[in-house]
């Protein structure tokens, strides 16, 4: 009798074994998950910060190249502008139109910030992706070809193409004249 009570104490022991066993491996499990999760979060932070870092650097150079404008160029632009203005207003055809025109908080008028016209941002903006990139050799048939080509498709399919091929980001991002961390989060979130 008491050698059937210790055998059933024994295999009861190992079943309880067996089933701690089973409950630690989906433990186990469920940390690596929880693990992998908190993993590509810190990821995707990482990524969003460096590219709000890159975009906050491009204002910046942006800035600095607009502050380097000549103020002959803003006053030319601000003239042609206010005669533009004043052109507008004599054509309006009723003195209430004006007056709801003026009446308006988001008015030019009524704010203080200076506005540059965007022509000269335009320029600017240009005249800053011009240093930046390199020199380009001219271009041969064969490449303005493949450039049409390339045309056709989307920003997305080039730049996973380019990556098929075995292009760095940075390399994509030169090719399709967008940013670098644009280009690696598009590549990061179709892999």
């Amino acid at each position: 009798m008491t050698t059937i009570l210790i055998a059933v104490l024994f295999f009861l022991q190992l079943l309880s074994f067996y089933f701690l066993i089973i409950l630690n491996t989906k433990l186990a499990k469920f940390k690596d998950l929880e693990k992998k999760q908190e993993r590509l979060m810190s990821e995707m932070d990482d990524t969003i910060s460096v590219y709000l870092a890159e975009m906050k650097d491009e204002n910046d150079r942006l800035i600095k190249e607009l502050q380097n404008v000549s103020p002959s160029e803003l006053a030319a632009t601000s003239v042609q502008q206010t005669a533009s203005f004043e052109t507008q207003k004599e054509r309006a055809s009723s003195l209430a139109e004006v007056e709801a025109k003026n009446e308006n908080p988001l008015s030019l008028d009524k704010d203080a910030r200076i506005y540059v016209p965007k022509t000269i941002v335009a320029n600017a903006y240009s005249r800053q992706q011009q240093t930046t990139t390199t020199v380009v050799s001219t271009p041969s048939p064969l490449k303005v070809e493949q450039k049409e080509r390339v045309k056709e498709l989307t920003t997305e399919q080039q730049a996973l193409s380019l990556a098929k091929q075995g292009k760095s980001a940075e390399e994509i991002a030169k090719q399709l004249q967008k940013g670098k961390t644009e280009i690696e989060l598009l590549l990061k979130f179709h892999h």
